[in-house]
């Protein structure tokens, strides 16, 4: 089950609702999935699911979209299209959707124009992203304390790009970093975490003998939000991810030696390199030099994405979302 649909999973099951979970829709064999979809009278996703869209669902069925990433930074959907596959794809990939939940009021125009839903519809909204709620939950904080506790005795940095490639097909990660410099530099005060998009699992990845005491790759351990709280630095690029880092006050470096390339292929919602242009690094000499200054770190711009683009992420998001599931 996704980080997105989990908090969402418990409170419906507390209210009594019957669930069924479905991790993958997409095979012909899938068939009892498939009547699970036609007949329920709710059906939440945290993605595309395109699969959706050709099912033939009743006019009492509400598709709800919680959607996986919070802000808005790569463009996605008809805001990369042109022409008539703009008009198809906003005709099939979300004309079924009831509802779409964002992270705040500022990024509604842009999942308007990636999904094809007119604002004037009042189905994307801006009631939080469920799955941040548990970094308001003092039990979970708590927990995660205790986790890096017995994990080590030093501050970790951790580093979680997204994905290069075309397309999830031949997604791969990044490989920018000297990780020997960063043991040279670091290795007495940080340990090294690394945590790939999930889409790139399946492609190899090297990280040097000498460094397998200050780098440890836990892309399939433990959840991308227990990291969060952890971690006391974050090394990103392009990933949504720093959003929901904002609502910490923890420094963040942005490793975007291949900026250009990657604005080309993909271009961004907002001004990412105007933003973040303090904390973007080229070279793994930067990024080191930036850490080795971390006492002058200006917050100033974590604090303005925190208020621009993650308002509506209060604890609260969940009860929100649930309570206008059950008025659609």
């Amino acid at each position: 089950m996704s980080p997105s649909a989990k908090l969402m999973y418990e409170q419906l099951c507390e209210k009594g609702y019957s669930i069924i979970v479905i991790n993958q829709l997409k095979s012909d064999k899938d068939v009892f999935n498939f009547i699970s979809c036609i007949v329920s009278s709710i059906i939440i996703t945290s993605n595309d699911a395109p699969i959706l869209n050709v099912l033939p669902i009743r006019k009492e069925t509400k598709i709800v979209n919680l959607w996986h990433g919070c802000g808005a930074l790569k463009k996605f959907g008809c805001s990369k299209m042109k022409g008539w596959n703009k008009s198809l794809f906003s005709f099939k990939r979300y004309q079924n959707v009831s509802l779409f939940t964002v992270s705040s009021e500022k990024v509604l125009p842009f999942y308007s124009e990636a999904t094809g839903i007119p604002l004037s519809k009042n189905i994307i909204k801006a009631t939080g992203i469920s799955r941040t709620d548990v970094f308001f939950d003092d039990c979970f904080l708590k927990l995660c304390v205790e986790k890096k506790q017995k994990l080590t005795d030093k501050r970790i940095i951790l580093y979680a790009p997204t994905f290069r490639g075309h397309n999830l097909l031949s997604a791969y990660t990044p490989e920018f970093i000297n990780f020997e410099l960063l043991k040279e530099k670091l290795s007495n005060e940080y340990i090294f975490l690394v945590k790939r998009h999930p889409d790139t699992l399946d492609k190899p990845y090297s990280i040097p003998k000498s460094c397998k005491d200050f780098v440890f790759d836990v892309s399939e351990d433990g959840s991308i939000s227990e990291l969060i709280v952890m971690s006391d630095i974050l090394v990103s690029d392009y990933s949504s991810l720093f959003f929901e880092w904002s609502l910490f006050d923890k420094p963040v470096f942005f490793l975007t030696p291949d900026f250009e390339d990657y604005f080309d292929n993909r271009g961004f919602y907002i001004d990412f390199k105007s933003i973040v242009d303090k904390a973007r690094c080229n070279t793994t000499q930067e990024l080191v030099s930036a850490i080795q200054n971390i006492d002058a770190y200006d917050f100033s711009f974590v604090k303005q994405v925190r208020d621009d683009y993650m308002s509506a992420c209060d604890g609260h998001s969940t009860e929100r979302i649930v309570e206008l599931m059950e008025n659609l």
